[in-house]
């Protein structure tokens, strides 16, 4: 068994309670829940695309669907991607 070196340290920074002045504020909160939100709409639209026009011939209308899936998701991503807490 190989002991892990160091650890201990990530595990007490983990464990540390966090203060008040590193919760983020109601806008970062906004901007990254509006973000979480596009990314399941866009993903939930691939996932209808995908299982909708299964074993149809039209191929079109399945990747502009996809497309519009990707459209939603883009947008989330880049605003999900800040943690609001600053961490």
């Amino acid at each position: 068994m190989v002991r892990a070196f160091g650890l201990e340290a990530a595990v007490r920074v983990r464990l540390r309670p966090r203060d008040k002045r590193s919760t983020g504020t109601r806008g970062a909160w906004a901007l990254y829940f509006l973000g979480r939100l596009l990314q399941v709409t866009g993903l939930m639209v691939t996932l209808v695309a995908a299982t909708a026009f299964f074993g149809t011939p039209s191929t079109i209308a399945m990747l502009r669907m996809m497309l519009v899936g990707v459209l939603f998701f883009l947008p989330g991503w880049l605003l999900a991607r800040k943690d609001p807490r600053g961490e």
